[in-house]
């Protein structure tokens, strides 16, 4: 009799199973997911009032803050104030505007590998590497870089990287995946998305319609855009890439940058977001389904 209770137990179980559960799960794998991550928070003023627009009133998910960047003061006030943001260190070792240099966080003197004799930390990823950088260095500044954001009370979501890829250099990966386990956070592009392209290069006047297109193209899973997001003035104008590959033919930074914060925040984006049923996510939340929380 006993027996017969369980099996019968059993088999409503299953049934409910099939029947409500297995549904969900196909239902989630046919999900189409999607971060948007907007990066260099804090290396203009104008990125300030970028960044509040666009995770205002734009589809903006996730906000990397640059603890290098001269402006990273105030943006640490404004994630403050906003602490729903899902903010993010924009992990960074490289500065690459001419005329425009950023120091590290620590001590020059006590990273001497990352920096050049002046103390200013290199322009682009291959003066770096032809200096031998001592991963030490690299792991100590980018450790100091998160405890700055997180003295100056930012509730740091995840990590990610600037200008550099995660395995650009021997035994760089490691660093990044070092830091975080011990702060317990995710590496964005670390968690299983694909890049499903990018508008950084479109024309100004194209911008929109190319993140349209991109997102129309969409099949189920999980997706990463990067943005860079800013405003039409002077001071973001003025920016010049040192890498001449990387200088805009047409328009400054601040028109392409702009035209990306327009993208973010116009009725073309966000009707073709509800009308493929794209649910925007951001690393809190995958961070949370991962430790079941």
């Amino acid at each position: 009799m006993r027996n017969t209770t369980i099996r019968n137990l059993f088999v409503a179980v299953s049934v409910c199973f099939l029947i409500f559960v297995l549904p969900l799960i196909s239902y989630a794998q046919d999900e189409i997911r999607l971060i948007v991550r907007g990066d260099d928070m804090g290396m203009t003023q104008g990125s300030l009032d970028a960044f509040e627009e666009a995770f205002n009133r734009g589809v903006l998910t996730c906000g990397a803050i640059q603890a290098t960047a001269p402006w990273f003061e105030a943006s640490a006030e404004l994630c403050k104030k906003n602490p729903g943001w899902c903010v993010g260190v924009h992990l960074a070792i490289i500065g690459e505007w001419q005329g425009y240099r950023w120091r590290p966080v620590l001590p020059w003197d006590k990273v001497s590998s990352i920096v050049d004799e002046d103390g200013f930390l290199y322009r682009y990823p291959d003066e770096l590497f032809a200096h031998k950088p001592k991963l030490a260095e690299i792991e100590a500044e980018f450790r100091a870089q998160i405890e700055l954001a997180l003295k100056k009370g930012i509730n740091v979501q995840y990590l990610d990287s600037h200008y550099l890829g995660y395995s650009s250099y021997p035994g760089l990966e490691e660093v990044y995946k070092k830091l975080g386990r011990e702060y317990d956070l995710p590496i964005s592009h670390m968690m299983g998305e694909t890049r499903p392209g990018s508008i950084y290069n479109t024309p100004v006047e194209e911008k929109t319609d190319a993140a349209v297109k991109m997102l129309e193209e969409l099949k189920p899973g999980l997706y990463l855009w990067v943005c860079h997001i800013g405003t039409d003035t002077p001071e973001q104008n003025a920016l010049i890439h040192t890498q001449p590959e990387h200088i805009f033919a047409r328009g400054g930074v601040g028109k392409h940058r702009a035209a990306e914060l327009k993208a973010l925040t116009s009725y073309d984006v966000k009707a073709t977001i509800m009308q493929k049923g794209i649910k925007l996510t951001n690393y809190k939340e995958l961070w949370d389904e991962k430790k079941g929380r």
